[in-house]
Order: structure tokens, then sequence, then C-alpha cells
């Protein structure tokens, strides 16, 4: 029996390690163009002239040709990417954001909505928390940035995770030189920023029952295999997890079921649109997971070489680490079987690239959605008028308004107001959503801390989250 998960886990929890051997020798080989019997590098001879191999199918040309052709690619490249900052933090700046964390944690609904923090055009909102070993978090929609302390010689100065929304937006290397001019503003840098993580995904349309695979169908050096359901959807296959746990993983899921109920991603579309997916396609993802491990193991470390090594790297996952075959049940050697004809298109998407879209629109603010603005932003005033048996809208939401000065009125020395009250309800929001600068009422505090610190005295360490 398959185990059931939920929907949030159609990127499952990782819960186990799985062994990753020989990625760098391998890798290595591919780039040479060492490659298997009947494989045949890309621009090379035609591949209905390859001898026999895994490479061909078993079915008819016409066959192959049809399945091939019911796969269509949307969009691919780096959809997470995680950096770690060597350096260490300036001492004034680690005493002001101290400062700012203080007000996040305070009783004072005010003093909340002024903890934040402004670098270049971003206003971040400075967390009342922190992560494991790093006390501070800044962020906006580009970036979550953890610091470490400035003292911390064992730590990197700042782990970031870049948003998938700004990476669409503007591409890996805009966002990383921006990410760059933000992180000078905080510490001085030891160096350049190393990969800490990074998921290289395609995202597909075609025809495959993907839910009617056997296991034995998945060719694969991890050993662990889950296949994911919900149960609470209509249809409750989620998709296929490989190496969970592993610094190298694969996942493989319904993104358009993923969009809907969890990640609300719904900008995606406008990036599928240019190459022919309609409302109501179902579209693929298949994603790989890079942890530091791994690039340590490929000699791969910072932004510049994982974007040169993109289409080499995407074929030696979908070909050596992870490969989709056709069951032949004439040969008990599950190696000896034909790949998959969407999984070999899958395969050659990175090198037979077409033009990435980007978004036309993007905001560094973290906008709430209209959905949720104006379906829970009406629940009070509807309630009233079912309470008070008021059908017309237009008194209903007069009557509620009216009622609520009344009820803020009498109660002063709590909420001093309605519209006391609603001013810090904004300046809050503002705050959450990047949108209102509250540092205008803390005058003395709105001037940056001026940069401090010798990148002589202490070593900012390497380390790595």
């Amino acid at each position: 029996m398959q185990p059931a998960s939920t929907l949030a886990s159609v990127v499952p929890a990782e819960d186990s390690e799985a062994p990753q051997t020989n990625v760098a020798v391998r890798l290595a080989d591919r780039e040479r163009g060492q490659r298997g019997p009947g494989r045949r590098e890309h621009g090379g001879d035609n591949p209905e002239d390859a001898p026999p191999s895994n490479r061909a199918s078993p079915n008819s040309k016409s066959e192959q040709n049809s399945q091939k052709a019911e796969f269509k690619p949307l969009l691919f490249g780096i959809d997470s990417l995680y950096l770690s900052f060597p350096g260490s933090l300036f001492e004034t700046l680690e005493a002001e954001l101290e400062r700012l964390k203080l007000l996040a944690q305070s009783e004072s609904e005010k003093e909340q909505s002024q903890a934040q923090f402004k670098a270049g055009e971003h206003l971040f909102e400075v967390s009342d928390h922190g992560a494991k070993r790093f006390p501070f978090i800044l962020r906006d929609n580009c970036y979550l940035i953890k610091l470490s302390r400035s003292r911390a010689s064992a730590l990197p100065l700042a782990h970031v995770q870049i948003s998938s929304e700004y990476l669409a937006a503007v591409g890996v290397e805009a966002a990383s030189a921006d990410l760059c001019s933000v992180i000078a503003q905080l510490g001085v840098c030891g160096g350049t920023p190393t990969i800490s993580r990074a998921d290289l995904f395609l995202d597909f349309i075609c025809a495959v029952d993907f839910d009617g695979l056997d296991q034995n169908c998945w060719m694969t050096r991890a050993n662990l295999l889950t296949k994911y359901y919900d149960r609470r959807i209509p249809c409750p296959f989620t998709g296929w997890v490989v190496g969970a746990g592993g610094d190298l993983s694969s996942r493989l899921y319904e993104k358009t079921v993923e969009i809907e109920y969890k990640s609300h991603k719904t900008y995606l579309y406008e990036l599928w649109q240019p190459q022919g997916w309609q409302q109501g396609d179902q579209v693929w993802r298949q994603e790989f997971q890079l942890r530091r491990e791994i690039f340590k193991q490929i000699r791969i470390e910072h932004v510049p070489g994982l974007l040169n090594s993109q289409a080499v790297l995407w074929r030696y996952l979908t070909e050596d680490w992870l490969r989709l075959a056709i069951p032949n049940p004439n040969d008990t050697t599950r190696t000896r079987w034909a790949t998959h004809p969407v999984w070999q298109s899958v395969s050659e998407a990175y090198i037979q690239p077409f033009d990435q879209p980007r978004l036309k629109r993007f905001r560094m603010q973290r906008l709430p959605g209209d959905d949720w603005i104006f379906l829970n932003g009406l629940s009070g005033v509807t309630a009233l008028m079912a309470r008070e048996g008021i059908d017309d809208f237009g008194e209903g939401l007069g009557e509620f308004l009216h009622r609520a000065k009344n009820y803020h009125s009498a109660r002063t020395q709590q909420h001093d107001g309605m519209e006391r009250y609603i001013q810090r309800k904004v300046a809050l929001k503002g705050r959450r959503f990047n949108t209102l600068d509250n540092r205008k009422d803390q005058p003395d505090a709105a001037q940056q801390p001026q940069q401090a610190g010798n990148p002589d005295e202490k070593d900012g360490g390497n380390g790595d989250t």
C-alpha cells in the first residue's frame, strides 16, 4: 500500500538521507563526452541511426514519435536558490538590529510597526525571532535574510533564500547581483557567496499516466522512492519523490494542483502561456533539489558555475541519477529497459532551449491577494447584517461603521478610538507587507547605522548552514 499524504506534502518533509556516490566523476565524464554505449552527443548523428540501447524504445517509431509529440515544455531553470555569504556583520548594525528585534517583540502595536530596516530599495520587516544560530531575520518579497552576530567567526555573515517569484521576474544573475549590493550594506563580505541549495526544474505538459507507473519503472541511484496521495482532492495522486532526505533528491508532481491548493503561485500562468499553456491544462513539474554537499562534489560553488553547467547537470540528473523506463517483461535486467519517450524529452529540455519569459510585473512588497482582502474583509459586515436581520448591503455597511465607531469610543482606554485603532493596524500590516515606512515616527532611528568594522579585525568564516 502506498503511503497517504496531505497536499502540503507534495513536496514532503525530508526524513532520510540517500547515499550519493561518484557524482563528480560521472558529471566530469559527461562534460568530456564519455557517454554510455549507444548514447549520442547533442548535435551528433541522427538518433534513428543510433545502435540499440536503453535510449531507444521497443515500440514502433510511430508510437515513439506520438508519445514525444504529446510532450510540451513550458518553463525550465532554477526555481529555488539559497546563498551563503562569508564575512561579518557591522557591529553598529548589530546593535540596531537588536533594538529593532525588541521593538518587534513589544506588546505595543505602534512599536511593532517600527521594526523595519531599509537597504537600497528594499524595506525589510525585522522579525521578532531568529533562526538556529542566526539571531536576526529580514524579509520582503525578494529575500529571506538570516544574519549571524558580528563575532560569530564560525558562521557566515548571512544565509539568504531568494524567492522563486523574484527569480522568475529578473533572473538568477540580476537577483544575485542585487542581493550582493544589499549584503554589502549589512557587513564586511569575506568573499564570493557560495551555493547552499538550488532546485533545477522543468514544467511540462504530457499525457502520461504517472499514477499508473510501477515503481520498477524508476531507475535511480537513491534508495528511497515514495508515491504520494491527498484524498481531499478530486484526483488524489500528487506525485513521486525519489531520495527524500538526501543531499540530492527528485520530485515529480502536478504543479497546477500544487498552485491551486498550496502555493497559490498563479504568476506561473503568465510564464507558461507563451509556450501554449491554456487554462485547464495539466502541468507537471520535474524538480531536482541539490544541497551544498553535492555542489562540493561537482566543484560548483558559485552562481556563475551553476549557470554555465545547467545543461550538463540536468542531463546527468535525468540520465545517470534518475531515469524513467518502459518495463520489458522479456528482460529481467532492468537497466537495459528502454527509456520512456517522454522522459527522453525531459532529459533533452535544457539542451534544446527556448526563450524563457520573465514576469512583466513584480513588486518587492509581499502583497495580499484580492481574494484574501475582499472575502475576509467583508466577513464582519456580513456577520453583523445576519445578526441584525439586515439584507441591504448599503444599510448593513453604514450600520457596521456606526456601531464600530461606538464600540471603539466606549473602549477608549484600550483602543484609543476607532481612528487610532485603524492607524495602528494599517501600520502593522504595512510592516508585514513591506509597503509603509513607519520609521518616520522614530526620526532618530530612521537613519541607517554607519558602516563600521575592519575586514582584518576578525575572521568572518566561510561556514555554511
